[in-house]
């Protein structure tokens, strides 16, 4: 009997993952270990092994295809064997070979009727199809499903013949007010007017706010093109975090001669024990400290409920090819420098390795994003949902500055507090930025 392959969930908040690459091809024979696809969600891209031995008798999805967790998206079974959703003439070619068979064959299963479906309610579908159904203007409960239980796929959307070519608005309207979209006689493409007109009601008034062009195309340009999904998860959740935090920045400039001699004197003897010490890692420790004493930033904030966080799980932003992921060190208000610098570089070469756990991503309740490496003095850092509050670290520049009435150098560095000011007000910023230069010019106070 043909054995299912689901899409893996990867983790608590995984939902869907897209089909990087099939390592298997249909009619290839497979065993327990084997690599067979590899997927990619908005953090991750991993391996799927396989966990039986067979043939890989059908593909139900493509490479760059989103599919649902827990989605069936291929079957493994005996050369030759039927499977759901499939015909005997879609089985692999080696089939042939193989020694008749007395028993009846399966009978694929008839695509899902859209007779059988109540217009614009809910229809099992890929994420894929759904999006290429609103693209067309397809109703998703006309079209007929030849997925496993019915289930609507992309190659269902492309073959489906249409009605009148209508706006995915338009025909959610159409559904809601019972209009029969082939009923009406639009000059061209069914807008919402028409429906609105055919259902006897009258349209609002358009906006004001154009709606956005498409991109214009020069002769050398090249064709837009689908960007990763860590892109895609990036540019979703800083939508999110700029639509949902009123945030304001607060700078304040700090000296940084005593972090750059308290790292002079730690990092030999902790190199000796394996542990290579950098400013991030002081920065985690004293920002952890602060925390503690300004509870309401070390929160979240949702329908108006507030909840503080028993301890400090510190993030900080690491760039990964052209996107950036951000791993946090669980508790880190209870250890010490050595623990968190540890603890950092092993979350920062797994993130690079592609390595890094669902876990180690998810939880956090602070941030912090430097740029000093790249020379930058000063920027805007955006918070990282549910978070409320992100510190951004600047470049050290040796500045002349006034100590004791005299004029002096020394190496001056910014940093820039993104706060949510639906929970931290100005004052409340000001004095925990305040709190963080003064133990980072005074050091000795973590041991107060």
């Amino acid at each position: 009997m043909a054995t299912e392959v689901l899409m893996p969930k990867m983790g608590l908040t995984m939902t869907e993952g897209t089909i990087e690459e099939w390592k298997k091809k249909e009619g290839d024979a497979v065993k327990v270990g084997d690599v067979l696809l590899s997927v990619a969600t908005d953090k991750l891209t991993n391996d799927v092994e396989c966990d039986t031995d067979g043939t890989l008798l059908k593909i139900l999805f493509g490479e760059g295809e989103t599919v649902a967790c827990k989605t069936v998206i291929a079957w493994i079974g005996s050369a030759g064997e039927a499977v759901p959703g499939a015909s005997a003439a879609s089985a692999p070619a080696a089939a042939s070979a193989a020694p008749a068979v007395t028993a009846a064959p399966v009978a694929a299963p008839a695509a899902t009727a859209a007779a059988n479906r109540a217009t614009g309610g809910f229809v099992l579908a890929t994420p894929y199809a759904r999006k290429l159904a609103k693209d067309k203007g397809y109703d998703l409960s006309q079209i007929p499903g030849t997925g496993p239980n019915g289930t609507v796929v992309a190659k269902d959307v492309e073959s489906f013949v249409a009605g009148p070519k209508t706006s995915p608005m338009a025909a959610k309207l159409a559904a809601e007010l019972g209009v029969d979209l082939n009923s009406l006689n639009a000059n061209g493409r069914v807008m919402k007017s028409d429906v609105l007109a055919a259902a006897g009601k009258t349209a609002a008034a358009p906006t004001a706010v154009p709606a956005a062009a498409a991109p214009v195309l020069g002769s050398n340009d090249e064709a837009p093109k689908k960007v990763n999904p860590l892109r895609r998860s990036i540019a979703a959740n800083m939508a999110n975090s700029w639509h949902t935090s009123p945030r304001v920045t607060y700078t304040h400039p700090v000296d940084a001669t005593a972090m750059k001699d308290l790292r002079a004197k730690l990092k030999d003897g902790l190199k000796e024990q394996g542990i290579k010490l950098t400013y991030n890692h002081i920065l985690m420790k004293v920002v952890a400290k602060a925390l503690t004493e300004f509870p309401d930033i070390n929160s979240s904030f949702a329908d108006n409920m507030l909840t503080h966080h028993t301890h400090v799980n510190m993030g900080l932003a690491v760039s990964k090819g052209d996107g950036l992921i951000v791993p946090n060190v669980k508790s880190a208000d209870t250890k010490s420098l050595a623990e968190i610098a540890k603890e950092t570089e092993n979350l920062i070469a797994a993130t690079r390795d592609g390595k890094i756990a669902m876990e180690d991503m998810t939880g956090g309740t602070f941030t912090i994003s430097s740029l000093g490496p790249y020379g930058i003095t000063n920027f805007s850092p955006i918070i990282n949902q549910p978070e409320l509050a992100i510190l951004g670290v600047c470049d050290m520049v040796d500045t002349p500055v006034v100590r004791s009435g005299e004029i002096v150098i020394r190496p001056m560095m910014n940093l820039c507090l993104t706060a949510d000011h639906r929970v931290v007000d100005g004052v409340m910023a000001s004095k925990f930025l305040k709190r963080i230069c003064e133990l980072l010019e005074n050091p000795y106070m973590l041991l107060v």
